[in-house]
């Protein structure tokens, strides 16, 4: 990767786009994961900048990341993936790291890859999978002894998830267990008995910070939660680091046009929706906003702007649910959440679930798009009424989650590890708490704010993607799926508008620039071209114009098509001919093509 740097001429231009390109299956290898709907989903969110010079070459960009699903990394539901890498460095990691790290056994002897009964993908091979991922960890500049740790950290990860508890608290790994301790701390760099004492015992501080510190032994489920607290933070300070070399080898700091594209998985709705989901469905809340703003509203603003005749399409304003989630006065459920974390102190996750609930009910139980069925300890969930469709969302670990703070003990723990790289992964000073951390609901707020910002300041085009079903395969239609996501999507709306509106607008001016040369005397205004028009393109119905103030508006595409055609062949009769001819020669092998082929399986519709 370093050769790109040296010249910043057509050698950077090229190693830009190599990063550009093999970065996609480095950040596909350590964010997405097979699931029951997705063989290779995406489990995280992506805004990629490009940079570009004047002459349209890239010669920078970033990439920025929303919403990881740590939680993937120590559990998944049946027939679903952990992360594609961990397969992948199995099945395809050199012979001697194999060895090294002790991974060179079935995916399934791991606790973190098993449990789902699921370890491979029809059609993927995950060993040629992993020699393209070293290739792009190359090419962005990752060294090899950086590979290395980096590797055998994620092999300690997996034995880390294979120790067991039992007992009281403070509980005590099962001793057929205790080769699992030794391995993931041998990988990880610490001592053994530190190892378990870090996830046995939770450190609290009484007071301010010369308070007292307490040891609280932890029962056997306590510390299967701090084992997979810090196999998910070790995974995802992994995932920060690649990120962080992707964009230092793209890196860019002029002012340049820029293309963005964002790939982040949409709506969910599952059988249980927790913490996850939520903050997932408040990020689609806040970027259908955007669609709204741009398509809709935008669309019909226009028209009454311009002073077209227009009847306004009625449509769900999301504002109101955007309000109810985000808030601060009222306060919204991520507010009341973070004040929850911030006055609940020293109690259990499910006290801390409760005293969240009677906060929420207290806060929002009037809101329309807000509805919780029960009421004081009985209330264990709260339905909101997306754009989407409502949701129901189990409030369990909603405030652990939120946190989103590993334990103080744990990252001091984590700092002694004769692994550099670890104690790289793990910079902040836990010695000062004059800072209150930072929660998680916090972080999407301020996420999502960056990334409509960003947003706005474009011009935006829309790749809508429908899966026409639920079992993977092709020529199958399942209505009520399509339809369910036609509706959340606001694409109904979007087509309203559209097909009641126009396809065509622009400046009058470069209208008449362009289409004027049609004319022998060039018009000089709309009324005069569309009397053109009605004397010699008698194809072409005069309503399909309508003048604004400031720009001309076109019915339907084909008026265009006609348009265009009509000035090729005028300004290039030879090349127009030849175009005709050429086109008339395609469509007669297409036919005898189709003649050929004409008894196809058709689409499955269900």
């Amino acid at each position: 990767g370093g050769g790109g740097r040296a010249a910043r001429g057509a050698l950077s231009v090229e190693h830009i786009k190599s990063v550009i390109l093999e970065s996609n299956p480095l950040m596909e290898a350590f964010g997405n994961a097979k699931t029951i709907r997705n063989d290779n989903s995406s489990r995280f969110g992506k805004y990629l900048e490009i940079q570009f010079n004047d002459s349209a070459a890239p010669i920078g960009g970033k990439i920025s990341t929303f919403l990881l699903e740590k939680t993937r990394v120590a559990f998944q539901q049946k027939k679903e993936r952990n992360f594609h890498i961990f397969y992948q460095l199995m099945r395809g990691g050199p012979p001697n790291w194999i060895q090294e790290f002790g991974i060179g056994c079935d995916p399934t002897c791991f606790h973190y890859l098993g449990q789902s009964g699921c370890t491979t993908v029809d059609g993927v091979d995950d060993a040629v999978d992993f020699a393209e991922v070293q290739r792009a960890m190359n090419t962005v500049g990752i060294t090899s002894d950086e590979q290395h740790d980096l590797f055998q950290i994620l092999s300690g990860i997996l034995h880390l998830g294979n120790i067991r508890f039992e007992g009281d608290a403070p509980a005590t790994v099962i001793p057929a267990q205790q080769s699992a301790v030794d391995s993931a701390a041998h990988l990880l760099g610490v001592n053994p008995r530190n190892l378990i004492q870090a996830v046995t015992h939770r450190r609290i501080q009484s007071g301010s910070a010369r308070g007292t510190q307490y040891a609280i032994p932890q029962n056997p489920d306590q510390a299967a939660a701090m084992r997979d607290a810090l196999a998910m933070t070790l995974y995802i300070r992994i995932f920060d680091f690649l990120v962080e070399k992707v964009n230092d080898s793209m890196a860019y700091s002029g002012e340049t046009p820029v293309i963005g594209v964002l790939d982040i998985y949409g709506f969910e709705i599952f059988d249980r929706n927790s913490f996850e989901q939520f903050c997932i469905n408040y990020v689609n809340e806040r970027l259908q906003q955007i669609f709204i703003d741009l398509t809709v509203r935008g669309e019909q603003k226009e028209y009454h702007e311009e002073g077209m005749k227009w009847k306004d399409i009625k449509f769900f304003d999301n504002k109101v649910v955007c309000e109810l989630i985000e808030a601060s006065k009222p306060p919204g459920i991520m507010r009341v959440l973070d004040d929850t974390c911030r006055t609940v102190h020293a109690v259990d996750s499910a006290t801390a679930d409760q005293k969240f609930m009677e906060k929420l009910i207290a806060a929002c139980a009037s809101n329309e798009y807000l509805m919780i069925a029960q009421s004081g300890q009985a209330a264990k969930e709260f339905t909101v009424r997306h754009y989407a469709g409502d949701v129901t969302y189990d409030n369990e670990d909603f405030v652990f989650k939120n946190k989103d703070d590993l334990y103080s003990s744990l990252v001091e723990f984590m700092q002694t590890s004769q692994l550099g790289f670890i104690a790289q992964l793990f910079p902040e000073d836990v010695t000062d708490d004059k800072k209150a951390p930072t929660t998680a609901s916090t972080k999407i707020r301020q996420s999502a704010n960056y990334l409509v910002k960003r947003l706005s300041a474009c011009t935006p085009h829309y790749i809508r993607c429908i899966k026409p079903n639920d079992s993977k395969t092709p020529l199958g239609f399942t209505t009520d799926r399509v339809q369910h996501q036609v509706k959340y999507l606001g694409l109904l709306e979007n087509v309203k508008v559209k097909r009641a509106g126009y396809a065509y607008r622009h400046f009058k001016n470069i209208f008449l620039e362009r289409f004027g040369q049609l004319c022998d005397t060039p018009p000089s205004s709309i009324p005069e071209f569309l009397q053109w028009v009605g004397r010699n393109a008698k194809e072409i119905d005069l309503s399909e114009f309508e003048e604004g103030k400031t720009k001309i508006f076109v019915r339907s595409p084909e008026t265009i098509f006609v348009l265009e055609d009509m000035l090729f062949k005028k300004l290039d009769p030879v090349g127009y001919a030849d175009r005709l001819k050429a086109y008339k020669e395609s469509n007669k092998l297409a036919q005898q093509k189709q003649g050929k082929h004409s008894l196809k399986r058709g689409c499955f519709i269900s």
